[in-house]
């Protein structure tokens, strides 16, 4: 590995469904992070790594920003409090349909000593006109490094954005090894989407009591 390989862990933050899952799966390349429309899918930091031969960025999914109410959205609270304070660079995501005034109160209640990125997605649902007015008003905010537009979905301006993040991570060897997509065993994914089948099928409060433990996993040739 030469010195001029670079490694760093990138946290993703926002509030709920705003797209911080999709964004990090299309970002490694691969579904590691269960995605649905209800809120608070995301209750745990999932790790994805992507992995170039000079340059291995590890990508935290992070729960949705809120102020919690009961025990497990206060659990989900720390994970994001802890997830703020060990990033080499902080991604804030927003909608792009996303009130303005809204979206920078809190930007602004974010701490974080790490180089932090706007990212505005779900552009492709706005006119080119409306998203250079966006742009126009995150100009110059003393707190951002740089404003991008992506889809996610869509997996558009995603190169940029990566081009933008490597210029703020430290040069060192990789945490992982370079075969790793994630530091999650596959009984933890195997749980999780099945829990996502829960939340995509079942209404009102029962997804969000609903755990999913795996007693046997066998892996088959086919």
């Amino acid at each position: 590995m030469t010195s001029k390989h670079k490694s760093g862990f990138v946290n993703i933050f926002g509030l709920p469904n705003v797209g911080k899952s999709t964004l990090m799966n299309a970002l490694v390349g691969e579904k590691l992070s269960i995605v649905t429309p209800k809120a608070q899918t995301t209750r745990k930091r999932i790790i994805g790594i992507l992995n170039e031969p000079d340059y291995q960025i590890v990508f935290n999914d992070t729960p949705g920003i809120l102020e919690p109410t009961y025990k497990m959205q206060e659990s989900m609270a720390e994970v994001v409090k802890e997830a703020l304070g060990d990033a080499d660079v902080a991604l804030y995501l927003i909608e792009a349909n996303m009130n303005e005034m809204t979206a920078k109160a809190q930007l602004e209640s974010i701490k974080t000593k790490a180089p932090l990125i706007l990212v505005i997605n779900k552009v492709d649902l706005l006119k080119p006109t409306v998203l250079k007015m966006k742009l126009d008003f995150w100009e110059g905010h003393p707190m951002l490094k740089n404003v991008f537009l992506v889809s996610a979905l869509k997996q558009q301006g995603l190169d940029l954005l990566i081009k933008e993040i490597l210029k703020y991570l430290p040069e060192g060897e990789p945490y992982y090894s370079k075969e790793d997509l994630s530091d999650r065993h596959i009984r933890f994914f195997a749980a999780d989407y099945i829990r996502e089948k829960i939340f995509l099928h079942l209404k009102d409060e029962i997804p969000y009591h609903s755990e999913v433990v795996v007693l046997d996993y066998q892996e088959k040739p086919d």
